[in-house]
């Protein structure tokens, strides 16, 4: 593996991680939600990732384990390269249903996060039968 694709897996890891202790810390402190965690989210968000349409507060429910936690407990890590500018960082979990997959681009010479995905499952009819199935979401 290139030094490349380690510190982009290491980027989205970190993002997952500073992502969970904010929600955590919004699930904990009520005041904290309502007047500290869209200033916070806004910064991590502006140093990992870009555009604002990829951008959502109100995705956030502040559950527990927080959105990202699989990240840590994930079997495997996987980085495909999809386009020069373009890698997609897999963190698949057991069970599987709770693995994590990021998609990564590069502008303006820096590499940024620009969604995620969840998995659901494997197609069972239709043209993608056998196909794995990943739910897309906003940061």
């Amino acid at each position: 593996m290139e030094q490349e694709e380690q510190d982009i897996i290491l980027m989205c890891i970190d993002f997952a991680q500073k992502a969970d202790e904010l929600e955590n810390k919004g699930f904990h402190d009520r005041s904290y939600q309502e007047n500290g965690f869209v200033e916070d989210f806004n910064t991590l968000f502006d140093q990992y990732a870009y555009g604002k349409q990829n951008r959502t507060l109100s995705g956030l429910n502040f559950q527990q384990p927080p959105r990202y936690a699989s990240i840590n407990s994930s079997s495997s890590k996987n980085i495909e390269q999809l386009s020069k500018a373009r890698y997609q960082v897999t963190f698949l979990t057991e069970p599987k249903w709770q693995s994590i997959r990021f998609l990564v681009d590069k502008k303006a010479g820096a590499w940024k996060i620009t969604r995620f995905e969840t998995y659901l499952g494997i197609a069972n009819h239709g043209k993608d039968v056998g196909e794995e199935i990943w739910r897309k979401h906003k940061l």
